[in-house]
């Protein structure tokens, strides 16, 4: 006997009742029930009191009295069940194999039922497909042919611009051929008519070229993505597809990170940690953070060749420039940037850098930041409202009047992309021009913990090279003299070390490079003064120098 031969047993349940005119007379009931009872005991009670009319009366009696019944029938029968099992255990005569293997099959059987039939989305089936492909010797092809889309793209915004351009210019000339009339020929009524049909003009034009950009792009990313799919299918087959065959063989052992160097660049080897230590690069550079966030463009200054003639097997800047994100995009080694951002993410200084050329693997920049303005809307105006509840009088009304929808100093919202020069992964950190311009920040400053837990997200995603302003400002301003920025400075690195420390701490990635970028206009003298300051805050590493003796 096992647990699935022990069959379920019928006991009898009795129940007596006086009858109407006489309560010495009894009527006795005697109904068979299964044991354990699978049903409801108000249904069978239903059925017995029409069965054998019973008074209606009775009803909340017979019920208690039949639960009561099944609930101690039930639990004689798993302790008598439960016993004999034991015993038969106890002596050898239970199939453990077999009671194994029959569950095994119950469960699998439930699971094809009525789990979620799922596999690999298409997302991960294309990226899977890509990573294989760029360390194959198709990486210069894919370069290539990303190079060529970006130059249609690139074609496209500049009729755009010269059409609009050239509206412009013929609006303009009719509006102050109407000015020079005034008074004469001309109404201000006829001028504010024309005012209006300029704008309307320069609306319809500008839809139009978004349309046919947003037309292009999608064609695009399709097109390229179904060419993807289909090379693999024969680079499956061949045997090409190894590191030894590899282009990159013959590119530099380390390629330039940007387009366009900067001119004034100092690196560092740092250790952190007491006891364990943790070997980091840093890099302080004087450059624009968003030439990190610039699309390639194939034909730019300073690339070798042209990109119309990119069907010819030559290996140009471009690709070049681009083969190091394209390594790194599906893997565990990305690459970010932290911009400063307004507080409402439309407003994204990326957002015009992103366009210029097409998405092939995540969605476009507006969409990214349509999606995160929906998300953060409720949580953010709830945050806000709450914190303006505390302010009184005319102070909360004003906070209220500005939105409740802005984001706060501090905060920070995340895109992905593959197209940018540096870039996987854009940090946008909420800043407060007026805030930042004071001298006296402190350590508890919004956009110092803001910056904390860019490090911190950047550690748990596999983001292992960041750059950020170290100045927490993309250009020189007056206030920003030279010990202004070296207080700055020395506050920044100070955070960062510790910051870099505590998100190690947690698990996850090591962010192995770090590059701290200064406005590219900064004076020389300055930047050798930001250079000399972090061999005091972090331990560098140099050589051993032995001296012999003679």
């Amino acid at each position: 006997m096992t647990a699935e031969t022990i069959q379920n047993t019928a006991k009898t349940f009795k129940f007596s009742y006086p009858t109407c005119t006489n309560e010495e007379l009894l009527f006795k009931l005697e109904v068979p029930v299964e044991i354990p009872h699978n049903g409801c005991t108000r249904e069978l009670v239903q059925r017995v009191m029409k069965m054998f009319h019973i008074p209606v009366y009775l009803e909340d009696e017979l019920n208690e009295k039949l639960a009561e019944f099944v609930s101690e029938e039930t639990k004689k029968f798993h302790n008598e069940r439960d016993a004999k099992l034991l015993d038969q255990l106890k002596n050898g005569e239970l199939n453990i194999e077999g009671i194994v293997k029959n569950w095994e099959k119950l469960f699998k059987e439930n699971v094809v039922d009525f789990a979620e039939q799922k596999g690999s989305s298409d997302e991960e089936v294309f990226a899977a497909a890509y990573h294989k492909l760029v360390h194959s010797p198709a990486l210069d092809t894919i370069l290539q042919s990303e190079a060529n889309y970006a130059k249609i793209v690139m074609d496209m915004l500049n009729n755009r611009d010269e059409d609009i351009a050239g509206l412009t210019m013929l609006q303009t000339e009719e509006m102050e051929e109407k000015m020079r009339l005034l008074n004469t020929l001309t109404t201000e009524e006829e001028i504010n008519e024309l005012a209006v049909q300029h704008f309307e003009q320069q609306s319809l034009a500008a839809g139009r070229w978004d349309s046919q950009l947003d037309a292009l792009r999608h064609a695009q990313r399709a097109a390229h993505r179904a060419w993807l799919m289909s090379a693999i299918d024969d680079y499956q087959t061949d045997d090409k597809i190894t590191p030894s065959n590899s282009p990159l063989m013959s590119f530099p052992a380390e390629l330039p990170p940007l387009a366009l160097s900067p001119g004034l660049e100092e690196s560092f080897t740092i250790h952190l940690g007491s006891q364990l230590k943790q070997t980091h690069n840093i890099r302080l550079a004087a450059l624009d953070i968003m030439h990190l966030c610039s699309v390639q463009r194939p034909h730019a200054k300073g690339f070798a060749c042209n990109v119309e003639h990119a069907s010819k097997p030559t290996r140009c800047s471009a690709s070049w420039a681009g083969a190091q994100p394209a390594l790194a995009l599906y893997s565990s080694e990305l690459s970010g940037s932290v911009v400063l951002a307004d507080a409402l993410p439309s407003r994204s200084p990326l957002l015009r850098s992103a366009r210029a050329a097409a998405e092939h693997h995540f969605p476009d920049v507006e969409t990214q930041l349509r999606h995160i303005t929906d998300a953060i809307t409720e949580p953010v105006e709830k945050r806000n409202t709450e914190r303006q509840s505390s302010r009184e009088g005319e102070g909360r009304e004003r906070g209220r009047a500005r939105g409740a929808c802005r984001l706060q100093a501090g905060d920070v919202f995340v895109t992905r992309h593959s197209n940018l020069a540096d870039a996987h992964v854009v940090f946008h950190l909420v800043a407060d021009d007026e805030s930042l311009k004071s001298g006296d920040m402190t350590s508890r400053h919004p956009a110092i913990l803001g910056l904390r837990n860019i490090l911190k997200a950047a550690c748990c995603n596999d983001v292992t090279s960041i750059a950020f302003p170290l100045l927490l400002k993309h250009e020189l301003t007056e206030e920003m003299t030279a010990a202004w920025c070296m207080r700055r400075a020395e506050l920044v690195l100070k955070c960062v070390k510790g910051f870099v420390l505590e998100a190690s701490g947690g698990g996850g990635a090591d962010l192995r490079t770090l590059c701290a970028t200064v406005p590219p206009d900064i004076r020389p003298a300055l930047f050798a003064s930001l250079a000399a300051l972090l061999p005091t805050i972090f331990r560098v590493s140099g050589p051993v120098r032995a001296k012999t003796t003679q």
